[in-house]
């Protein structure tokens, strides 16, 4: 019986990307990941979710507030409504391979767009490895947002002598799977087929 030891030939997307990436400026590194949980209200249950976002990260996340006034949600402008925390660097790295397991390994392909960017949701919190559940804390579910960047991105953000980058610069959806497969093996899918963990 034969073995078929063929290796998978490189497409050509991926050999571009390659050549591309042996310039230091044009290879892309991951930015930052965002955890937020959003609560709708203030007190108690806004305070557990602070709790939970600091144990999966040992950080302490900061509060956001409304931005406007909803009537109907019983919302004002200025009021904590949920909790947020930006995490960067190897640390950054390290969590998302945790966060990455909830869901197989796996991100749907609509959740990238042209400019780097990537999101995933994580419906309860105990999914995460090295995250025990505790019945005062309850389950949370928390949405992970995350950034690919090259260096040179912050000319556009910092606060003296701010100007603009050229689009070619930002990190494209293509590029952002090609990223991510090679560097952490993520599969891009479709659809998500995930058994309860």
């Amino acid at each position: 019986m034969s073995i078929n030891t063929k290796k998978k030939a490189p497409s050509v997307e991926s050999q571009e990307f390659d050549e591309k990436w042996k310039n230091p400026m044009k290879k892309p590194f991951l930015e930052k990941i965002v955890l937020n949980i959003g609560v709708g209200s203030g007190g108690e249950e806004l305070e557990k979710a602070v709790t939970v976002l600091e144990q999966i990260t040992g950080r302490m996340p900061v509060k956001t507030v409304s931005k406007v006034n909803v009537k109907e949600f019983n919302l004002r402008k200025g009021r904590p409504i949920g909790c947020k925390i930006t995490i960067r660097g190897k640390e950054a790295e390290r969590l998302l391979k945790r966060l990455l397991i909830v869901n197989n390994n796996k991100i749907l392909r609509k959740s990238f767009d042209n400019y780097g960017n990537f999101a995933f949701g994580i419906d309860e919190h105990i999914k995460i490895p090295q995250t025990e559940y505790e019945a005062s804390l309850g389950l949370w579910g928390l949405d992970v947002c995350g950034r690919i960047a090259r260096p040179g991105m912050r000319v556009k953000y910092r606060r003296k002598t701010r100007s603009k980058v050229s689009r070619s610069h930002y990190v494209s959806r293509a590029e952002a799977h090609y990223f991510l497969k090679q560097n952490f093996g993520v599969g891009i899918v479709k659809k998500l087929d995930l058994e309860y963990m």
